[in-house]
């Protein structure tokens, strides 16, 4: 062997020595805490297309989630969410008069993660929503109820072994040419 496979070798050894250390002390034990919950903000863009007429509106909401650590890489969580803003819709870009909000939104999730280092953690969400839209004008309210799949990466940064913060996009509903994601800044804490 030559001195830079040899040099390579020992490099990837070292490495999947280092990886395999990080990664056991990062398993479970029974005393780390389980359960965890996440509160904050997200801005929505609800976007609806109709052939050439396109329709668009920026709803916020405050949103709260409660999660459980099943294993060190995998979680299951519940989130809900309520109204915070609501915006108008524009039509091609022109103002409608017709306001949009989002009164409450419940999904479940699974939610994987890959911890890069111990302060960082990237993750995916995976799951299903159930979402009531409502539109209003002039004294008139229109809602609807619709379920979807939805998907969404984040990043959590650690301030403390049980406190984080939380950037995340998701996308909450995508069906009859309707989609809503959004992205969202947290707080997160365990228990």
């Amino acid at each position: 062997m030559t001195n830079l496979s040899t040099t390579m070798l020992a490099s990837l050894l070292a490495m999947g020595v280092a990886t395999a250390a990080s990664a056991q002390q990062r398993v479970q034990s029974t005393t780390d805490p389980r359960l965890y919950g996440e509160i904050g903000l997200s801005q929505l863009k609800i976007e609806a297309e109709d052939g050439p007429l396109s329709a668009e509106a920026k709803p916020g909401l405050l949103t709260g989630t409660l999660g459980y650590q099943l294993w060190p890489f995998l979680a299951i969580e519940g989130q809900v969410a309520g109204n915070v803003m609501k915006d108008e819709i524009k039509l091609n870009g022109a103002n409608t008069g017709v306001d949009a909000k989002i009164p409450h939104m419940v999904g479940l999730f699974l939610k994987p993660t890959l911890p890069l280092g111990e302060r960082v953690e990237l993750f995916a969400r995976a799951g299903v929503v159930r979402t009531k839209l409502e539109l209003s004008a002039g004294g008139i309210d229109v809602d609807d109820t619709g379920t979807s799949g939805a998907y969404g990466v984040g990043i959590n940064v650690n301030l403390s072994p049980v406190s984080y913060l939380q950037a995340n996009w998701m996308n909450y509903y995508d069906k009859d040419d309707i989609k809503l994601q959004g992205v969202g800044l947290m707080y997160g804490r365990r228990f």
